[in-house]
This record gives C-alpha cells, structure tokens and sequence, in this order.
C-alpha cells in the first residue's frame, strides 16, 4: 500500500464495482467447474464403468455449450449490459447444479446429468467472457499485463479452493453414506471401500459373492456424496447471483487514465 512504486498492483482498486465482481465471478465459476471435473471422472469410470477416454468425450457437451455461449455473450453483453449477462449465466450454472443434484442416479447412467452439463456449460460461457472484459476494462492500457495476470491468478486460485472445497464435501458425503450400507461385507473388503469409490471397486473382485453388494454400496454412496456437494455448489452460484445483480457492473468501460493515476506499479 506504502510502497507504490514497487507495488504490481494497488489492492484498493478492487474497491471499484466492475473489477471486483468480475474477479469474483471468475473465480466462484472456475471453482465449480474444477469442483464439477473432479466429480464427474470417478462417476464415469466408477459408476457407469466408462474408460478414461469415453469418460473425457462425456465432457465435450459442456465444452461446446460453453464455447457456443462464450460467443454470444459480446452481443448480449452490448445489448442488456454486462451485469444482467453475469447474472443470468450465473444463474444457468446454478440451475444446471441443481439438476445434476435432484436427477443423477447410477441406474440414470449419462443422460441423468447430461441436462445439467449443457446448462451449465451455457451460464459458464456467458458469465466468463464479461468477467473477463471487466477486468481488463478496470486497468489502464499500459497495464494490462497486469489485468491478464489478475485475471489468471482468479481462474488458478478458483479452481484449487473447488477442488478441494467440493472434493471434500463428495469424498465426506461418501464415507457417512457408505458406513451403514457394508453389513455383511467382509472386514478387509469393506475398510477399503471407505476410502473411495475406485477403491470399493477394486476391492469387489476380491469379495466373491458380496461383489455386486460391495458394488451397489460404493455406487449409490457416491451418488449421496456427489449430490450433498453438487446442493453446496448451487447454494454458492445463488450467493454469486445475489451479489452480481445487486452490485454488479451495468455497462463495462475501457478505462483510459494513466498509471500515475491508478497508482500502479510498473
């Protein structure tokens, strides 16, 4: 704060509304969408069985939807303004959360989440692209360098804390589900399958006739895990929702003041 001329960058910008929400936004929407990938590999190779490949072509729906909406986000931002674009992408990512929690079942298999991929791909798409642009809109030319480290720093800093909040929420939810559905399994058998999905998978081959039970346990633990954290995730995009319609940038403008004047460092 004292020393601004070794300072890269002045924290009190983020006083300013459109450089605050945009981070924000970046980094509440990389955080569930890192949370959404971790989630997603164990439900495609653990519960429905899928290779690693076919489990990563499953993702492409919401890579696509994403890419489609980060398209048409420039032209919607320029018509209704930036914060009603955040607000209603924010918005298709809570709700496709939402539908991934309230649908996905093992017996469902991929077309009980697909719905939700494809909405939240949608809202990913369209609450990126303005997040974006309000950060760099907040700098001055010669300091975008700074915006696109800012803007890096959100998405990295976003995706470790989803990781490892939703990560957590599934890996518990899975432990206390699982605990009253091992009756009858064998000790060593079931200690391994608490410690994860893939391992209750692993450790079925060795159960003789308790494999399809061992099996059925770990699947629908996961399910149980997967939907406490898939509610939490929504819970936050409704927080996100809240706060950008409230405080969020109406019109995002190049911001044309030099560096002396932003107080910037070089």
């Amino acid at each position: 704060m004292r020393r601004r001329d070794t300072g890269l960058l002045d924290v009190r910008l983020f006083r300013e509304r459109t450089l605050a929400a945009g981070s924000i936004t970046l980094l509440v929407v990389f955080g569930v969408q890192a949370g959404i990938g971790v989630v997603l590999f164990p439900f495609f190779q653990a519960v429905l069985g899928w290779s690693g490949l076919l489990s990563t072509v499953a993702m492409m729906p919401m890579a696509v939807a994403m890419m489609m909406a980060s398209g048409l986000a420039p032209k919607l931002t320029s018509r209704t303004g930036a914060r009603a674009t955040m607000a209603v992408g924010i918005a298709l990512a809570g709700v496709g959360m939402a539908l991934m929690a309230l649908f996905v079942s093992a017996s469902g298999g991929y077309l009980s989440v697909l719905p939700g991929l494809l909405a939240m791909g949608i809202g990913m798409g369209l609450s990126m692209t303005p997040s974006t642009e309000a950060i760099t809109a907040s700098l001055p030319h010669q300091n975008q360098g700074v915006a696109s480290a800012l803007n890096d720093v959100t998405r990295e800093f976003g995706t470790a804390l989803g990781v490892a909040l939703l990560g957590a929420l599934v890996s518990a939810g899975y432990r206390s589900a699982i605990d009253d559905r091992l009756h009858g399994i064998p000790q060593r058998a079931a200690d391994t399958a608490r410690e994860g999905v893939a391992n209750a998978v692993e450790a079925a081959t060795t159960t003789g006739p308790h494999a399809q039970d061992l099996l059925h346990a770990a699947q629908q633990s996961f399910v149980d895990g997967w939907q406490q954290a898939m509610w939490a995730g929504t819970a936050i995009m409704c927080v996100l929702f809240v706060y950008i319609a409230a405080l969020g940038p109406k019109r995002v403008q190049r911001l044309h003041r030099d560096a002396g004047h932003t107080r910037l460092g070089a």
